[in-house]
């Protein structure tokens, strides 16, 4: 029902009138005008100022061409059987009224026409028949406008529910303005030519098929507690000084689903900018120049289903005011769109255009809407708190050196979404970072993290350096450095416990002192790590190293899960804690000292390595420079055959055994050896020949040199000399 009635009141036919008594004459005459039913004025161009007032029951309609100028206030009524309006309040201690059921319109102003209220001078004159409700006098005749109603009263117009399609225009310096109560069917321009109130604490305000605003003055938003007020017009400004003010109370909400743009041409009825980019460029007086002042309030850009972004515009000709009121509340602007947008000019504090001149009191949050990307490309300047909801995103800097952006430390980041630092060439200082989200460093401008850092969500590093400083990343599920040139500095972080750490070769991890990595998934790096004092591998997962990492004076430890090197680790020493497994076909340049499980699949050990108690030794092939020590327990590779096992590389004998794996212990069909190849090497040997120094044994090759084979082959080439050397001795005494 309520669309049907909306739909009527938007048509400009719908209560028009084509008949009625013709007034004509009366009005050119300056005649009072008593109403006994609807009439008619037939203007015929030019201008008419009318000093008579209207009375009576009735409607007005003004129609032909020209202007009417009314310089006294007229006050008449509907007939009794069109008055169907309630005005109801409701709210206590802070009252709301809103109007039910609108009356059709009293005044109508018929498209060709123009009727103006006041002469601009001082003589301000309008139709109007008020009723009463806290803190607001409504206008029970209502207006349709089809042409043109110009406002030049100095003083408070309120036009009861408007309709029509025309324009409705305010003039310049004409305050205190215009109110505008009610769910209004109007569907043409408003004109706020110096102030107009968009809803306030008392009474709520809707234009839902207004699409353009003409703003030149100061238009005032405002909702009360509880209520979402909503303004989906594209507002356009045509000179220097205008502004759209904020204020609400208590959970109100101002929602702007619309864009507040420069025009350059057009009409008052179609405001136009030739080109979008000149919302972004300096023209003469600063005509371009708009701004925001939240006054307190809570106001949200943007209603999530398109990426038409409210405010384009940057530092020079757009401001944007965050203050707080007198009782403490603070301002809260949220981000609402679907797709990526940018907001080009600081949120700060100031007055007006002054707006550097204090820093913003109030937060900023992007709304939970999929695919919500917004971009600061400027520094930002207000103290409060910044959430990015679930499935939004928020970007500082554009990767371009006029884009680079920042927030001011005195806020947390709320991050359940992702915040992406992307500058070119300042730094951001980020602090206080909490939330499910991720935190990405994307431009090559360093970012630091300080402070409390909780967030839980992935931290990335595309390109350049993130720096944590004070703060830890060990809540962060994981740590990524996917390119070349990529650097994590953990150098004066807290704590340096990372999770998850994967990585393209190239990339750096500087943790200063020490580095724990935790892999709770498996994962790969190729890049480096640099730790004075060493890197603790936990977590129950796989952490596989391509890249090459070079701690001379450090000690790695693999206390949990496995540890698979795939590339190079220099360092004094790797232990492999009991609960830990090395994986290797790399090398350690440094001695291992294994407790836990190590898999040997072409290792190299440029240092001492010791197996104790306990310990086991998997896989094919070790190669150790240093003393080897042996304990605990062996398990070969089920597939490899007889060969080295450890290329003991050294001059001293290997010490110790396999638990239950003496000299020439049977594994399967083969034998164990730990005086193999060179004379003191751990091998597997089949039942015949020989084992060759520093080589994989050939399937024919014996136990070791002091077992039996050997001891016959002795004994076979002793038997021989002394064969050889009776024979010659023979020889001798024949010839002589």
């Amino acid at each position: 029902m309520t669309a049907i009635l909306l739909a009527a009141l938007s048509s400009p036919s719908a209560f028009a009138q084509s008949g009625g008594r013709d007034v004509t004459a009366d009005v050119l005459a300056n005649r009072n005008v008593t109403l006994s039913g609807d009439a008619v004025v037939r203007l015929t161009g030019g201008v008419t100022t009318y000093t008579g007032v209207i009375s009576g029951e009735g409607v007005f309609t003004v129609g032909g061409t020209g202007t009417l100028v009314l310089v006294k206030d007229s006050d008449f009524t509907l007939p009794g059987d069109r008055r169907r309006q309630k005005i109801v309040t409701v709210g206590g201690n802070h009252p709301v009224t809103t109007i039910e059921n609108p009356d059709p319109p009293a005044v109508i102003v018929q498209r060709g026409a123009t009727l103006q209220y006041g002469s601009g001078s001082g003589e301000d004159g309008i139709i109007g028949h008020f009723a009463h409700a806290p803190e607001v006098s409504l206008n029970t005749l209502n207006h349709q406008v089809d042409g043109t109603l110009d406002l030049a009263v100095h003083r408070q117009v309120n036009l009861g529910v408007i309709s029509g399609s025309g324009l409705v225009k305010q003039r310049r310096s004409t305050w205190p303005g215009i109110e505008l109560p009610g769910t209004h069917p109007f569907s043409g321009t408003l004109y706020v030519g110096t102030g107009a109130d968009y809803g306030s604490l008392h009474y709520l305000t809707a234009m839902p098929h207004v699409r353009k605003v003409v703003n030149q003055g100061s238009f005032i938003h405002n909702a009360p507690d509880g209520e979402v007020v909503t303004d989906a017009a594209d507002i356009y400004s045509q000179f220097y000084g205008n502004d759209i003010n904020f204020h609400t109370w208590g959970s109100g909400v101002v929602r702007m689903s619309g864009v507040y743009s420069w025009s350059d041409n057009g009409s008052d009825t179609a405001p136009a900018l030739s080109d979008p980019s000149r919302n972004f460029a300096t023209v003469p007086h600063s005509d371009n120049k708009r701004g925001i002042n939240i006054e307190g309030a809570t106001v949200t850009w943007g209603d999530g289903t398109n990426n038409r972004f409210f405010l384009p515009g940057n530092e020079k000709t757009v401001y944007v005011n965050m203050h707080a009121e007198r009782n403490g509340t603070r301002s809260v602007l949220t981000f609402d769109y679907d797709g990526p947008v940018a907001l080009d000019a600081p949120i700060s504090g100031g007055r007006y255009h002054d707006t550097m001149a204090d820093v913003g009191r109030g937060d900023v949050v992007i709304a939970a809407t999929r695919g919500n990307a917004v971009t600061f490309t400027a520094p930002q300047n207000y103290d409060g708190d910044t959430t990015i909801g679930d499935g939004a995103s928020l970007r500082l800097g554009d990767g371009s050196p006029q884009g680079d952006s920042a927030l001011l430390a005195t806020g947390k980041i709320v991050d359940n979404g992702e915040v992406i630092v992307q500058n070119a060439t300042r730094g951001a200082e980020l602090g206080r970072i909490g939330g499910k989200g991720s935190v990405t460093q994307a431009g090559p401008a360093t970012t630091t993290l300080t402070g409390e850092l909780t967030y839980t969500g992935r931290t990335t590093v595309k390109a350049g350096t993130l720096a944590v400083t004070g703060g830890s990343l060990a809540a962060s599920t994981a740590v990524d450095l996917p390119a070349a040139g990529a650097t994590l500095d953990l150098t004066r972080a807290g704590d340096r416990t990372i999770n998850n750490l994967a990585g393209a070769e190239g990339s750096t991890v500087a943790a200063g002192r020490t580095l724990t990595v935790r892999a709770t998934t498996p994962t790969t790096f190729g890049g480096a790590v640099t730790a004075a004092d060493g890197v603790t591998k936990t977590g129950a997962e796989t952490l596989t190293l391509t890249g090459k990492h070079t701690t001379p004076n450090s000690t790695w430890t693999v206390r949990e899960g496995a540890l698979a090197l795939a590339g190079s680790v220099q360092a004094r020493q790797l232990a492999v804690e009991p609960a830990g497994t090395l994986r290797a076909g790399g090398t350690v340049a440094g001695a291992v000292d294994n407790a836990g499980t190590v898999d040997a699949t072409g290792m190299t050990v440029r240092g001492a390595y010791t197996q104790r108690p306990g310990a086991r030794l998997t896989g094919t092939r070790m190669s150790v420079t240093g003393a080897v020590m042996l304990a605990g327990t062996f398990a070969p590779d089920p597939a490899s055959g007889p060969g080295v096992i450890i290329d003991n590389q050294g001059a001293d004998q290997v010490s110790g055994t396999f638990d239950g794996l003496p000299e020439g212990a049977a594994i399967g069909a083969l034998r164990l050896t730990y005086h193999g190849g060179d004379g003191n090497d751990v091998a597997l040997a089949g039942s015949s020949g020989a084992i060759r120094p520093g080589s994989a044994v050939s399937p024919a090759a014996t136990v070791s040199r002091s077992g039996p084979v050997w001891w016959f082959a002795a004994a076979g080439a002793l038997v021989l000399l002394i064969a050889l050397v009776f024979l010659a001795r023979r020889r001798s005494r024949n010839r002589s």
